[in-house]
């Protein structure tokens, strides 16, 4: 009976999430760059950069808005719900499910599942799935 009680209040720590993000966005916006300008393939590198930049803002607005050291159920399922997003149109732009970091996909899924309600993993889950399923057969190719 305690586990049931227990187990309803889901959260996410602030401080880590926003750590995490930061290293991926970080680690995003290098890979563009030395893809781009040194390893010289041609794809649309600013538009790239411009949905990491979209992340570096999201990032932005979840550490000004929210003052709770533990993000809700709620907040925590939409900013991963966009983080699955962001990186399923990096993916699209940067060659589909081929793109070696497309394994990335899974992360938000995996990190949601010891932190988020049952029924929002579920959501999670489809989404990544679906998006894997679409970019399997639509993306933009690189070279």
């Amino acid at each position: 009976m305690e586990f049931s009680q227990s187990s309803s209040n889901y959260f996410l720590n602030k401080s880590t999430y926003v750590n995490l993000r930061w290293i991926g966005i970080f680690g995003q916006f290098i890979t563009i760059n030395i893809v781009a300008f040194i390893f010289k393939f041609e794809f649309d590198y600013v538009l790239t950069n411009f949905v990491v930049l979209l992340g570096t803002f999201s990032n932005l607005i979840l550490i000004l808005t929210n003052k709770q050291n533990q993000l809700s159920n709620k907040v925590s399922f939409y900013y991963l719900l966009l983080d699955i997003i962001q990186l399923g149109f990096l993916i699209y732009l940067t060659g589909g499910i081929l793109n070696p970091f497309s394994v990335f996909l899974i992360i938000p899924s995996v990190f949601a599942s010891s932190n988020l309600s049952i029924k929002n993993n579920l959501i999670l889950i489809l989404v990544t799935i679906l998006l894997i399923s679409f970019l399997t057969l639509y993306h933009k190719d690189l070279p």
